[in-house]
């Protein structure tokens, strides 16, 4: 009986703990098992209005959605199949110039509109990935990481795969760097390969459907108004050493409602 009620006692520390950190972002909308979870905690399961906090490793199933809205006013769309951890975030509505966030894109792909903290200074937002750390000015892009799982699913190159609706940006690594402007699509590859860019899709773009220009449509056929961004917005990219919905989601494709 002792040990029961030290299971209970220890099982309800740890829920506390979790209500009472301050928390990053909420989920805006939820379809199909996804999950979070944070060090030494137990799996959390993510529904409308679940929390997502600091060191959160959130993870999207088979067929799982997910769209969440960051204290800074940024959104972030998670595909199916996704790992996405929230490494470091930090924000002050009456300070924004103080705010940090430091993802982390394992598996799968994301799409998202930048909030308040990268319209500050740009070493204040990094997206890390297994092929490249990505840092931003305020923005409108897709991201897509491709592994060997979804090499050997599409045939696609193993590599990092994006697109970008809205500012331009700038992508570097060892082998130099280039712009890419708003409705141009981006390829980088392992080490030592070169940066690809061009209008039309790759083809990993064609399979997966939801990369490109077509995830931006809205349920009536709209586009889905993003924050302003700068028309000089910047994303640098160099080796990572780490080898019911909200008023206003991000309409993810193959839900009930959107097209």
């Amino acid at each position: 009986m002792n040990k029961v009620l030290v299971i209970l006692f220890l099982s309800m520390i740890g829920s506390t703990c979790v209500s009472a950190a301050e928390s990053a972002a909420s989920v805006i909308l939820s379809v199909g098992k996804n999950t979070a979870q944070l060090p030494d905690q137990e799996l959390r399961s993510l529904k409308r209005k679940s929390l997502i906090f600091q060191q959160d490793l959130v993870s999207t199933g088979s067929n799982g959605r997910l769209q969440l809205r960051f204290t800074d006013n940024s959104r972030v769309s998670l595909r199916p199949d996704t790992l996405f951890k929230v490494d470091e975030y930090q924000y002050q509505k009456n300070d924004p110039s103080k705010g940090k966030s430091v993802y982390r894109l394992l598996k799968g792909g994301l799409r998202t509109i930048t909030g308040a903290i990268s319209d500050g200074d740009v070493d204040n937002y990094q997206i890390q990935t297994p092929i490249a750390t990505i840092g931003v000015r305020g923005t409108h892009y897709s991201l897509f990481y491709c592994d060997t799982a979804c090499h050997e699913a599409t045939r696609s190159r193993i590599g990092l795969y994006g697109y970008v609706l809205e500012g331009e940006i700038v992508v570097g690594n060892d082998e130099g760097s280039a712009s890419v402007r708003a409705g141009h699509y981006f390829f980088l590859g392992g080490s030592g390969s070169s940066l690809q860019i061009q209008e039309t899709p790759f083809d990993l773009f064609e399979q997966l459907k939801d990369l490109g220009p077509n995830l931006m449509a809205g349920p009536q056929g709209n586009s889905i108004p993003a924050m302003d961004v700068n028309s000089r917005s910047v994303i640098r990219i160099i080796p990572d050493p780490i080898s019911s919905p909200d008023p206003d989601p991000i309409p993810p494709p193959g839900i009930p409602g959107y097209p």
